[in-house]
């Protein structure tokens, strides 16, 4: 459905997507403040509509992102720097290298000096790759998928006694008065 025609309807809409109330929605749009006709206007099929296609819209932007952030830190959690050579050793042109390793790539510096005695003018390149931190993004997807929480009891006593106690019970216990019935 595309935008609503009608400018207050979208915006009321839009508002109520965002997160506001209805009355809040309302006033947002341009309308003076109204239970009432808040209510009815949020009651409106051709309104209610729109927000929902506005929040799988929203909500696809966001599975979507947050798949690609997953995919992001994978590619640098898991990257490996052998897929920059060739077989003879030889480091592969920036756009030969693979996309996924060099997405894991911070900066790449190349630096050049003389050879010392040379007397053609001989030069030796340098280059020097950074990649982005390894270990803060495992360390990233390690907590995204609950794995830390499972690992900081390293007692195993400790974690056993820890699962007994999220799932006992309290056991009745008999008062003074009962007991002497």
């Amino acid at each position: 459905m595309p935008t609503l025609k009608n400018t207050r309807h979208e915006a009321f809409a839009q508002a109520r997507v965002a997160g506001m109330t209805i009355d809040a929605a309302y006033v947002e749009a341009g309308y003076k403040p109204n239970r009432s006709n808040a209510s009815q206007l949020n009651a409106k099929e051709h309104i209610r509509q729109r927000i929902r296609e506005l929040q799988d819209a929203a909500a696809e932007q966001a599975e979507m992102t947050a798949a690609q952030v997953l995919k992001e830190i994978g590619q640098i959690a898991f990257s490996d720097i052998r897929e920059l050579f060739d077989q003879q050793g030889n480091l592969l042109p920036v756009d030969a290298m693979p996309e996924k390793t060099a997405k894991a790539i911070q900066s790449i510096k190349v630096s050049s000096k003389a050879v010392p005695g040379s007397e053609t003018g001989e030069m030796v390149f340098t280059t020097e790759i950074k990649f982005w931190d390894k270990n803060a993004a495992l360390d990233r997807l390690f907590r995204h998928f609950g794995l830390h929480e499972q690992t900081q009891q390293s007692d195993p006593v400790a974690a056993m006694v820890d699962a007994l106690m999220k799932t006992a019970k309290p056991l009745p216990v008999a008062t003074e008065s009962a007991s002497r019935h």
